[in-house]
């Protein structure tokens, strides 16, 4: 049984800060992180590929087009996630050289943030989905405050989020959520229930039982939930079978019944299979032979429990 001391172990019981009290560079960041501020643009809803093809997107049904970021960098630190090649390609000139830093050492909060939410015109975006966050978690300790702010901001203007988060901070929110029912789907990944394996391929991000957790409680408090089994890693000395860490993970999701699932096989994207091959000190060897088979396990022990799911090819 995991505690909720345990889900909360990289947050804090943060207090709900009065507008104006928001610190972009907070005591809640791990040793060795570096932080720091930008200035962003408003409005803070840009336009997004993470949608479906027909919308332009690549396929993937996570907005209407549109996501909602507000940092650069993330503390959780998977050496799989693919953003870090995209800081490092294009954010040097914009954000400074602390994106040299490795993926999950460098994380920015824009100092003019509190004006940036003011001059988003959110009913422009009335009745559309925006993803909350693509390129970060929304709900890391130094930015779940913002994230409160922000929704605040933008529920009430009619704007539809994905929620997409791994913390348990989130919790904290729910019955605000709650009140925008047809407007929020809650949503989190999943890439393994075994801890040794999550210990070096999400080493700062709350356990698999934590996340599932969150999405039980977003469930009773009447929220559509999703999960994103991802990345499903290949056979590894400390996983060895793939297959029946995936078959566990659907078993435990058929308690929950979440409205929404997708599935995605690790991916080479940018350096991050070098940084999973480094955490692991072994090679990964991901084909579409692979692929096919985890797609395979993954649609038929969902039809066994019921739940409708999508899988990202590769």
């Amino acid at each position: 049984m995991v505690t909720k001391q345990r889900m909360l172990e990289i947050g804090e019981n943060l207090p709900r800060p009065s507008r104006g009290d928001i610190e972009t560079k907070g005591p809640h960041l791990p040793p060795g992180v570096t932080s720091g501020s930008y200035q962003c643009a408003p409005p803070l809803i840009r336009p997004s590929k993470l949608t479906i093809k027909e919308k332009g997107g690549v396929g993937k049904e996570l907005s209407d087009g549109w996501n909602l970021n507000f940092a650069v960098g993330c503390i959780h630190a998977c050496p799989f996630c693919y953003v870090d090649a995209i800081h490092k390609r294009f954010g040097e000139s914009r954000y400074g050289s602390a994106v040299r830093s490795r993926w999950g050492d460098y994380f920015l909060v824009p100092s003019n943030l509190e004006d940036a939410i003011t001059r988003t015109p959110w009913r422009r975006w009335e009745g559309k989905e925006a993803m909350m966050s693509s390129t970060h978690d929304p709900y890391l300790p130094t930015l779940a405050p913002w994230a409160r702010r922000i929704l605040e901001a933008a529920l009430p203007a009619g704007v539809r989020i994905c929620l997409q988060t791994r913390s348990f901070l989130v919790t904290k929110d729910l019955d605000f959520l709650a009140s925008y029912p047809e407007q929020v789907r809650l949503q989190a990944s999943l890439a393994t229930m075994n801890r040794d394996l999550a210990r070096l391929i999400e080493p700062r991000v709350p356990p698999s039982e934590a996340r599932l957790e969150v999405l039980r409680q977003a469930k009773k408090h009447g929220l559509k939930v999703g999960v994103i089994l991802a990345p499903i890693f290949p056979p590894t000395r400390l996983r060895p079978d793939f297959e029946a860490d995936l078959v566990d993970m659907i078993h435990r999701l058929e308690a929950i019944q979440p409205d929404h699932v997708y599935g995605e096989s690790l991916h080479a994207r940018g350096e991050n299979m070098s940084l999973v091959e480094k955490a692991l000190g072994e090679k990964i060897f991901v084909n579409s032979t692979f692929d096919e088979a985890a797609e395979r396990v993954f649609h038929a022990e969902l039809k066994k429990a019921q739940i409708a799911g999508t899988w990202w090819p590769r």
